[in-house]
């Protein structure tokens, strides 16, 4: 496991997910990268391991197979291997460092080789420009229109290269592929018990009350606007209209909808300041800024965009989370890839 609540949670859907086709055996978690300092090129590890405080989860971990000293010289090795430089290529040095101290697992999660510069060719230089030209506002359309027409293709394909439910052999280091974000994976087999698992402490605090029963009393739609540290992969969404197109859509399916943003701390202060990037106008339109949710009560975030009746949301597994435990049946979530597990993609 690593980075925020979001990864923590697909992560512990795999975990569900591997125990559920592999009945017989033992199975541990292994979030050793909140014990080691942050250094450039880390993402954010946001609030540190947060499934156990927020849910109450406990699940095996793999350090109570190590005895201290063990353990402190795991994360010595692993820390110095500095994986986070190498396209985040964790899985040989973790399962290297566990060999040295008396357990050998199989690595099973697909090795990253380090990147070899080779001459240029006609076919990587059609690459470099073809990528370049998705990168442009026609080019971006083009990409999304055809990932909506091959979207059975490429989920079959997905489908074929990470098979989660699947039999294992005994002693490996498995998961992390963070799928069930996306349509085709089977997350439907173990919705119950994600449900049953993900369910949030009640809220008591009289801004989080006040704002939850507005939510429920309008036919709200939850928009997360994360920019700040996702914006290197979510910043098309801003440039070539995906929320306007989304809640253009929301409007004419949903009567008096009332609009509630969820952004990280460092992104309020835009999203007020580019109305028009929504497609909204903040002096017609109903709109509520939840921007008070810091630190520890981030989650809070999470569990209001879950009790809005409808959801945008971008590629954030923060806001999948939002979009996937909201329980109207009648809801429509909105993503911007036709892959992503949403009713709609813009």
């Amino acid at each position: 496991m690593d980075s925020g609540l979001g990864n923590q949670m697909l992560d512990y859907a795999e975990y569900l997910a591997i125990k559920e086709a592999n009945p017989e055996g033992e199975y541990y978690i292994e979030k050793l990268i909140y014990e080691l300092p942050y250094m450039p090129g880390m993402f954010s590890q946001w609030n540190g391991y947060e499934l156990e405080r927020i849910f109450g989860i406990r699940v095996p971990d793999a350090k109570e197979l190590f005895t201290d000293g063990q353990w402190r010289r795991i994360l010595d090795k692993v820390g110095k291997s500095s994986f986070w430089n190498e396209d985040w290529n964790f899985s040989p040095y973790i399962t290297k460092a566990f060999s040295e101290e008396g357990i050998e697992l199989a690595n099973l999660i697909p090795d990253k080789l380090p990147v070899i510069k080779q001459p240029a060719t006609l076919k990587s230089k059609s690459r470099k420009v073809l990528s370049a030209f998705f990168r442009t506002k026609p080019g971006y359309h083009i990409k999304r229109y055809m990932r909506s027409m091959l979207q059975k293709e490429l989920i079959r394909k997905k489908n074929n290269s990470i098979n989660i439910f699947r039999k294992y052999p005994d002693n490996v280091f498995i998961g992390h592929s963070l799928a069930f974000r996306y349509k085709g994976f089977g997350i439907e087999k173990i919705e119950n018990k994600l449900r049953e698992a993900f369910r949030f402490p009640e809220i008591k605090d009289k801004k989080n009350r006040e704002i939850l029963e507005l939510i429920h009393s309008t036919n709200s739609v939850a928009i997360h606007a994360r920019r700040s540290d996702m914006l290197f992969v979510n910043g098309d969404c801003y440039k070539f209209g995906f929320f306007k197109r989304a809640v253009k859509y929301i409007k004419r399916n949903v009567e008096n909808p009332v609009f509630f943003f969820f952004c990280d701390e460092k992104s309020t202060g835009w999203c007020e300041k580019n109305e028009k990037i929504f497609g909204l106008d903040f002096s017609r339109d109903k709109v509520y800024f939840v921007d008070w949710n810091n630190g520890n009560d981030s989650f809070r975030d999470m569990q209001l965009m879950a009790e809005c009746k409808h959801n945008i949301f971008t590629q954030s597994s923060f806001g999948f989370w939002g979009a996937y435990l909201n329980r109207n049946p009648q809801k429509i979530t909105c993503a911007p890839d036709p892959l992503f597990l949403a009713t709609n993609s813009f």
